[in-house]
């Protein structure tokens, strides 16, 4: 067995993953692939990661331990050690699907949706492998629903809600042209044309947005958009590699 660990960010990883079959897992800030076989030359190049040979078995290899936030949520991939968080959520991203949780930008959202009190419905907007949709039915918020314009992402994302046990619709939908789910609350972490499109979208039913998946630069536009439909800044984090993640509330 084979271990690859690199770092890059999410255009490497477009690249990559379709190379990888068997995903990647996030560990401290890198990434680490597995394979039977030596990975190829293409994909240590791409990567420019370290090959290591590694234990077959599973149990023997050293894994993250996922991340916790707020003490509340853990969030980790089927092979991370447990966390000690009261809600754990777990995982698991494959091919071309993003969205685990060692991004900054879900784990930020994370934090702004612990600072409401559940109550009404969540769409989650862009929802990658489901973790943030599922974070919200662990939550409490209910109905949960979940769009991906990723075939791969919604098929990852229904493995994903029946490994958590929790009741979350998710479907295939391109929110450039499709119709925008509204919900009490919606989780969009997306760049700013996604925005663009909820910000016109929203009506009287919808009472919080969490905004994220955009950089320092991008914000001034998107908040304009939101305090157009009615909505206020209430709460805002960022990264010191300028993603931002707000709470717009109404």
């Amino acid at each position: 067995m084979y271990r690859l660990t690199f770092t890059g960010d999410e255009d490497l990883l477009d690249v990559v993953l379709p190379l990888l079959p068997g995903g990647v897992r996030e560990d401290s800030g890198a990434y680490a692939a597995y394979s039977g076989a030596m990975f190829s030359e293409a994909v240590r190049e791409l990567t420019g990661g370290v090959v290591e040979a590694v234990p077959a078995d599973w149990k023997l290899r050293q894994m993250g331990a996922g991340v916790v936030i707020g003490g509340v949520v853990g969030i980790r991939s089927p092979f991370d050690r447990e966390t000690d968080a009261p809600i754990e959520v777990v995982v698991e991203r494959r091919g071309s699907a993003f969205g685990s949780g060692s991004h900054p930008t879900t784990q930020m959202c994370v934090a702004l949706l612990l600072e409401l009190e559940p109550g009404g419905s969540a769409a989650d907007l862009g929802c990658g492998v489901g973790t943030l949709a599922i974070v919200a039915a662990k939550l409490g918020w209910a109905p949960v629903v979940g769009v991906d314009r990723v075939p791969v992402a919604i098929e990852v994302a229904r493995e994903n809600v029946e490994r958590n046990g929790v009741s979350v619709e998710v479907a295939v939908s391109d929110l450039a042209v499709d119709d925008i789910p509204l919900a009490t609350v919606l989780l969009v972490n997306a760049p700013p044309p996604v925005h663009e499109r909820v910000a016109a979208a929203v009506d009287a039913s919808v009472r919080h947005v969490i905004v994220s998946g955009i950089v320092t630069d991008e914000m001034p536009d998107v908040v304009k958009g939101y305090e157009a439909a009615g909505f206020i800044v209430a709460q805002g984090l960022g990264t010191e590699d300028e993603w931002i993640a707000l709470r717009l509330s109404c």
